[in-house]
């Protein structure tokens, strides 16, 4: 910030510096610029507010400058940058009436100022990254990679499908489509379904610790009504994605133990894609439709075999530059494909 300023008002830094009024940012390190004890929380709250005054003297000195300055590209853009860190990490401290950093990850974290299109995201509960996710999508005859999209990693899978679907459309008409469950959420689902697009996921598992699961009520739609394992039923309300028995009628139920503990009675929620979900189940359950299921498993080769051409790391900054470096590893593991077919010399 210090330096686009500097800059854009065409002074020297230690100038900027001065007239700020600055301490802090001019150090070799920042930790040793402060110098306190970093166990204790009260110097820590201190050091955090000398920090903050120093951001807003900068502040002010780019405000009392010409709006030509401050008009810069290169500032605003630091401006705006710096005003989104204080956003994203910081929280009111009930404490003291000031600032603190915040508990926990703020939605949408930007965690790099040099590459701000990068996020945070979760392969699992567990298991959380920082980056880009990759996405393919590939024919099955002849087993090459057909498209390649890099998104931030917080983006949800389903909202890159409709991009991937309509690259497909180019290599012949689209008739079986093996996607992850994460994709189902895609708006894109129900039209590929209407078009008599053959859908193959693995559902969703429903779980409900050691009562009973979603699967155990029927749900039918068609009659607008769910049964439960008691045999009552609760309408289906147009426009409502929940299912709520009457509270009455789970406080007599004999098996009420094994269904629920809550005092209003048990509720099911709804899919916007029931139907589909109810479909995909019923596959499930077939020994032929998890034999289909499989087939999804080429996918997960190809995925494999990108992440060693292209690496565990994104090489570019920005979800351009890796959706064409992406794009350019697919286009090896595609010749790499294709060598494997050559018949032997």
């Amino acid at each position: 910030m210090v330096t686009c300023a500097a800059k854009a008002a065409g002074r020297p830094r230690a100038q900027v510096i001065a007239e700020a009024h600055l301490t802090l940012v001019d150090q070799s390190s920042l930790k040793a610029a402060l110098d306190i004890d970093w166990d204790d929380p009260a110097a820590q709250a201190a050091a955090l507010a000398r920090l903050l005054g120093e951001v807003e003297r900068i502040e002010q000195w780019v405000a009392s400058q010409s709006p030509t300055t401050q008009a810069m590209p290169a500032l605003t853009e630091a401006l705006t940058a710096l005003r989104a860190v204080l956003t994203q990490d910081l929280e009111p401290d009930p404490t003291t009436g000031g600032q603190r950093i915040l508990r926990g990850v703020a939605r949408g974290r930007q965690p790099s100022l040099g590459d701000p299109e990068m996020r945070h995201g979760r392969k699992s509960r567990s298991r959380p990254f920082t980056g880009y996710k990759r996405h393919i999508v590939k024919l099955r005859e002849p087993d090459l990679i057909v498209e390649a999209v890099a998104r931030p990693a917080n983006e949800p899978e389903h909202t890159v499908l409709a991009t991937l679907t309509t690259e497909v459309a180019r290599h012949g008409l689209l008739t079986d489509l093996w996607i992850d469950r994460g994709y189902l959420a895609s708006p894109e689902i129900p039209l590929l379904h209407a078009r008599g697009v053959t859908l193959h996921a693995k559902p969703w598992a429903p779980r409900n610790g050691e009562r009973f699961p979603k699967h155990a009520f029927a749900i039918r739609l068609g009659d607008g009504l769910v049964e439960c394992p008691a045999h009552q039923t609760a309408p289906i309300v147009s426009g409502r994605t929940t299912v709520q028995f009457p509270a009455a009628t789970c406080r007599a139920c004999p098996i009420r133990d094994a269904c629920t503990t809550g005092a209003e009675g048990r509720s099911i929620s709804l899919h916007p894609q029931e139907a589909l979900l109810q479909e995909l189940r019923a596959t499930m359950r077939t020994p032929d439709g998890r034999a289909d299921l499989r087939h999804r498993t080429t996918v997960e080769h190809s995925l494999a075999r990108l992440d060693q051409t292209q690496g565990k790391k994104a090489r570019y900054k920005g979800a351009r530059k890796n959706t064409l470096d992406a794009r350019r590893c697919a286009t090896v593991v595609n010749l790499q494909s294709l060598a494997r077919l050559a018949p032997a010399a």
